[in-house]
């Protein structure tokens, strides 16, 4: 037999002046002729992303009354319900004590938080950067392979470095939700520019990259002249998914060019970091856009978003919630704050849905981009008004390659710790990890 399909290696990229190289998505041709059935669900490479949101969920507006499938989606998890056959929220679940705020982020991905107490305590934690390996990076160990970055870690806001201000632990635990090992915390970055030059190679430093952008118009023109030459060489399918490929990353920079024109023309904004928006939804929508950008070139296979530090001043008056979200969270029980908190948590899974819907609707081997993921979206508390870490919002959205049963509320006894779950999320990975801070055993998924 002859075969005479022409094959590329996984690792292609297209390189263009000034350092750019451009990751290619998942291609037939990438496919040696003889292996198409490789392609199956079992065998696409395993996806994860993790997002945490900051001063929890009411639970009367998130968690179904019914158990187990074709539960009502609450308020706050409606958007989600287009994703139902891919859904599986937990409840009933119990969060790691800790610092009032800080335990609840730091302990997300690895039931523990710091590893030493607060200033003055006499536990030696002041100062000390200590923790324990989260959930995400032991899946990174299992599924990175030879992707271009092992994981990405990103956020919107963080606390500076100011000793004293984040609950008299080293700021560090609030600014990070991963850790590679039990003293490397992995910090989010929160200037999407930063983490698009991160994905495709700009090299030099920051005045360097900077003059490198100015000169050229944009980095897919630099590489049209070895995209019109991998064409010829690709079929009908394959050069669809290279036009919504390449149509996806020229967006994020348009975006990305945007928000840093809009920047310059404001005043007082000199010192402003390039490619940190001034608007809030931008900065979300583009956090998102790179993650998809960051699964479909298969430039990453994990990822965390920190949608906010714990105890977040921010504002969401683009949804009518003008006051700070800390502050709505503490509600008192006064319907209109109520409300108000109700609308913060429902914007953020609206973003989540926007973002499922751009997985869902990305070709990836024989399904998209959603089958052969999992998200994981949660809090490290319920009820913010009380810091109350029994019963916190936790999703997972996905087919994990087969693995995730969707259209499933599980209702666990006991007040089974969130540290189980984390077993359960390494165990899609096929990551068998024998315990993670107060785990008890592996959640039954």
């Amino acid at each position: 037999m002859i075969i005479t399909k022409k094959h590329l290696s996984r690792r292609t990229f297209l390189r263009g002046t000034f350092g750019t190289m451009v990751a290619l998505p998942m291609l037939d041709a990438m496919v040696p002729a003889l292996t198409a059935q490789s392609r199956t669900a079992a065998n696409a490479p395993f996806r994860f992303g993790a997002m945490y949101l900051p001063n929890g969920i009411q639970p009367a507006f998130w968690h179904p009354d019914a158990v187990g499938s074709d539960f009502e989606f609450k308020q706050v998890m409606k958007p989600l319900e287009p994703f139902r056959d891919q859904v599986v929220t937990i409840s009933k679940m119990k969060a790691p004590d800790g610092s009032v705020h800080l335990g609840a982020s730091a302990a997300f991905l690895n039931g523990t938080g710091p590893a030493g107490g607060r200033e003055g305590t006499g536990g030696g934690g002041f100062g000390n950067i200590q923790s324990k390996k989260t959930v995400d990076q032991w899946i990174a160990d299992k599924v990175a392979e030879d992707t271009p970055l092992r994981s990405i870690e990103i956020g919107t806001e963080d606390m500076g470095t100011a000793a004293g201000a984040c609950d008299g632990f080293p700021c560090t635990f609030f600014n990070t939700l991963a850790w590679r090992d039990d003293t490397s915390p992995l910090p989010v970055g929160i200037n999407p520019r930063v983490t698009f030059e991160r994905m495709f190679g700009e090299s030099g430093n920051t005045e360097q990259r900077l003059a490198s952008l100015r000169r050229k118009q944009s980095m897919l023109d630099s590489v049209v002249e070895e995209t019109a030459r991998l064409r010829r060489n690709l079929g009908p399918a394959d050069n669809a998914i290279l036009d919504n490929y390449l149509t996806n990353v020229r967006q994020v920079e348009q975006q990305l060019e945007r928000m840093e024109a809009r920047q310059a023309s404001l005043v007082d904004t000199s010192d402003a970091p390039i490619g940190i928006p001034d608007v809030f939804d931008e900065h979300m929508t583009i956090s998102y856009n790179l993650m998809h950008l960051a699964y479909q070139a298969d430039i990453s296979r994990v990822f965390t978003f920190l949608l906010g530090h714990e105890a977040s001043t921010r504002s969401y008056a683009h949804i009518g919630v003008p006051e700070a979200h800390h502050s709505i969270s503490h509600h008192a029980n006064d319907p209109e704050k109520l409300e108000k908190y109700a609308k913060i948590g429902l914007y953020h899974v609206l973003k989540i849905a926007e973002f499922a819907e751009k997985l869902k609707a990305t070709p990836d081997g024989d399904g998209n981009l959603l089958d052969h993921t999992v998200i994981y979206f949660g809090s490290g508390m319920s009820n913010g008004n009380q810091h109350d870490r029994n019963n916190p919002p936790a999703v997972l959205v996905g087919g994990g390659n087969g693995r995730l049963q969707g259209n499933r509320h599980i209702s666990v006894d006991n007040k089974e710790p969130t540290a189980n779950l984390l077993l359960a999320l390494a165990h899609l990975a096929n990551v068998e990890i024998e315990s993670l801070g107060p785990s008890t055993g592996r959640l039954d998924l």
